[in-house]
């Protein structure tokens, strides 16, 4: 927190690079501002109480804002406008300059680098790598609004449950690709595409073999979707047809029972007071939430993993 003009520029430029410039104008009230850091995104929840005015040049990723009260303006790439309390917005174009002013605003802003895009969204082998772009920087609907929001809260939920970026690489992971893919499903933008005529002629055995190959081998990694398709030669699209089709589930969900496997391997060898908990093998394998991995354990094994490891 802080009530200097200068102090709040150098937090700006820290916080979101050194292409941000930023001028303010001192009132006697504080900027504040609050982060939780998880590596590769950043959740946010600042407060504004001097009049600032931010020239930035293209910051290289990804901020989606969401006002509690007040008001901000922003400019980018042809689209000037105010954005207020209720209201979600994508605040720059990653690769295009920008500019914003705002005054007594209370927002949450969430931080995405672009690798998280490339995660969820660039698996193509066919397509050329654009720039990431948005049409709109404002969500296609209210629900999609909301769910964009409710994802949001469960990320909270879990990093500040698991402690930041100290936390399981797999649950971060995890909680990443999903902000993404919430973003990219909230906000128009040239990153989702449509299905190939040749996804379906794609989804055949020999894809779903090295599919399931490079799961098994990988387990232990942070992936996802799309690296599983790399993995494949082939497209998202494609590998999800070729779980639907040939073992009624899809790629994530196998993904999910083979590290389930392995949370059992483990809690199984453990030894008396060796430190093994629960909490900890769930964790490790990419469960952020102990109580659903409980009941998912419970429902695959029929018996709870306490007694798994207890016995």
């Amino acid at each position: 927190m802080t009530s200097d003009p200068a102090e709040a520029a150098h937090v700006y430029e820290v916080t979101y690079g050194q292409g941000v410039r930023l001028a303010a104008v001192a009132t006697g009230r504080p900027l504040r501002h609050s982060r939780w850091n998880a590596g590769a995104y950043f959740l946010d929840d600042i407060s504004v109480n001097m009049d600032l005015r931010v020239n930035a040049e293209p910051l290289g990723n990804l901020v989606i804002t969401a006002p509690r009260r007040g008001y901000y303006g922003h400019r980018c790439d042809g689209i000037d406008e105010l954005v207020g309390p209720g209201e979600l917005a994508v605040l720059f174009q990653p690769d295009l300059p920008g500019s914003s002013w705002s005054c007594d605003v209370e927002l949450d802003s969430v931080v995405l680098d672009l690798s998280l895009i490339d995660k969820v969204a660039r698996a193509d082998p066919d397509r050329p790598v654009a720039p990431l772009r948005f049409s709109s920087f404002r969500p296609i609907s209210a629900d999609a609004a909301w769910r964009w929001r409710q994802t949001v809260k469960y990320a909270e939920s879990v990093v500040s449950a698991v402690g930041g970026a100290s936390a399981s690489p797999l649950v971060l992971g995890g909680v990443g690709r999903l902000l993404a893919a919430a973003t990219l499903a909230t906000f128009p933008n040239n990153a989702v595409r449509e299905e190939r005529p040749g996804d379906r002629a794609d989804a055949h055995p020999g894809t779903l073999r090295r599919a399931i190959a490079f799961i098994e081998s990988h387990a232990g990694a942070d992936i996802g979707l799309v690296d599983i398709a790399r993995a494949a030669a082939t497209t998202p699209r494609a590998v999800q047809l070729a779980f639907r089709r040939q073992l009624g589930t899809t790629a994530l969900a196998y993904l999910r029972r083979v590290r389930l496997d392995l949370a059992r391997q483990e809690l199984s060898r453990a030894a008396p007071g060796d430190g093994t908990t629960v909490a900890g093998v769930a964790a490790r394998w990419g469960f952020a939430d102990p109580r659903r991995f409980a009941d998912r354990y419970l429902a695959t094994y029929g018996e709870l993993p306490g007694r798994t490891l207890h016995r």
